[in-house]
């Protein structure tokens, strides 16, 4: 009987409701924890409310940005350009004489705030171009062109003296022409993939007596061009031009006075002097080099690999230096009518060839 009162007692118990205070505690702690979910995600929004707003203002603070850089690189453009065509209207002719002729000797006499001028000119264009940079000389030929004891090239090629900095010939001849001969693509397989590599032919001038070729290799183009560039006007030499053909003799110096032969490799060259409105009857690399030393007038014969651009290029320079060394008395430059380095008449259009880098520039 006992057993089953326990039984009875514990049934009961467990079928009975639980009491008030034990489910008031259990609300306030249910709402407790909803109160302090709330307050969680109320902090979690407004931190991601100041994240986005900060963000919004960073993008503005960025395009604000990109914006005035692209003003100032445009306003800079703008500047150079003008810089540019200020130094081309501020170009003074070159010094003649009574007879309206242009002599070394009238060279000579030019005046040496003229050459200054360059100096300063040419060193802001280092400037520019270097970013903050100065030229600066660092070989003897340098110094003596700074300080204006040589004011032309021909003093600077017949000095004796090497020729190792690129803005010696940007001061002494400050209207230069360059063209590229010939972009030629390397490659080479290694264990890692291809490595390709840029071969460059350059020709500069002046297209008045003064002509240099170069070569450069690199991995990019646009550098390899201007270190090309920069070691043609390292290799820079004076021809001597005249009217070496018996059909013309007119006097004036249109073409070469003498015939002359360059070689390189297999491709052979022989230039010789033609009558005047012959032209350049040579080939396409030919007449840009001829073209920028300041020749009107030729007749050209090749023989070998000629579609072999950097060998035939070589081998016409190599016939123009030939020009360059050949020995001439006084005697015969008055008797032949033969001019040695600028006569005065260019064979280059400068505005032409400054209308087509400002493109290129633009591009």
């Amino acid at each position: 009987m006992e057993k089953e009162k326990e039984a009875k007692k514990e049934v009961s118990e467990e079928e009975a409701p639980p009491k008030e205070s034990e489910t008031k505690k259990e609300d306030v702690k249910n709402t407790s924890k909803e109160g302090e979910d709330t307050a969680e995600n109320d902090v979690k929004s407004s931190d991601k409310a100041d994240k986005e707003g900060s963000d919004g203002e960073k993008e503005e603070d960025g395009e604000e940005k990109a914006e005035k850089s692209t003003d100032e690189s445009a306003d800079e453009d703008a500047d150079e350009d003008a810089d540019e065509d200020a130094d081309k209207d501020e170009e003074p002719p070159l010094p003649t004489n009574e007879d309206g002729e242009v002599t070394v000797e009238e060279l000579e006499k030019a005046s040496k705030e003229e050459l200054k001028s360059t100096i300063e000119k040419v060193a802001d264009k280092a400037k520019k171009r270097d970013q903050g940079t100065e030229w600066v000389p660092r070989t003897r030929l340098g110094h003596m062109v700074r300080n204006g004891e040589i004011s032309n090239m021909s003093q600077a090629l017949s000095s004796g003296l090497p020729l190792r900095e690129a803005e010696i010939v940007d001061v002494l001849l400050p209207q230069l022409a360059d063209e590229v001969l010939d972009v030629n693509m390397v490659q080479r397989m290694t264990d890692s993939g291809r490595r390709v590599r840029f071969s460059i032919t350059c020709v500069v001038g002046n297209g008045d007596g003064y002509v240099g070729l170069g070569f450069a290799k690199g991995k990019e183009v646009g550098p390899t061009i201007r270190k090309a560039i920069d070691n043609a006007k390292l290799n820079m030499i004076e021809i001597k031009r005249g009217c070496g053909h018996w059909e013309c003799g007119c006097g004036n110096p249109h073409t070469l006075p003498f015939a002359v032969m360059g070689k390189c490799g297999s491709v052979e060259v022989h230039l010789k002097p033609a009558p005047r409105g012959v032209a350049l009857s040579t080939g396409g690399i030919a007449q840009n080099i001829l073209k920028l030393a300041g020749v009107q007038d030729v007749w050209g014969y090749t023989r070998g690999q000629t579609r072999t651009t950097r060998n035939y290029a070589k081998a016409v320079f190599e016939a123009l230096r030939t020009v360059h060394r050949t020995k001439v008395s006084p005697g015969q430059l008055k008797e032949l009518k033969i001019k040695v380095g600028v006569t005065g008449t260019s064979t280059v259009d400068f505005e032409a060839e400054a209308r087509q880098q400002q493109q290129r520039r633009r591009r």
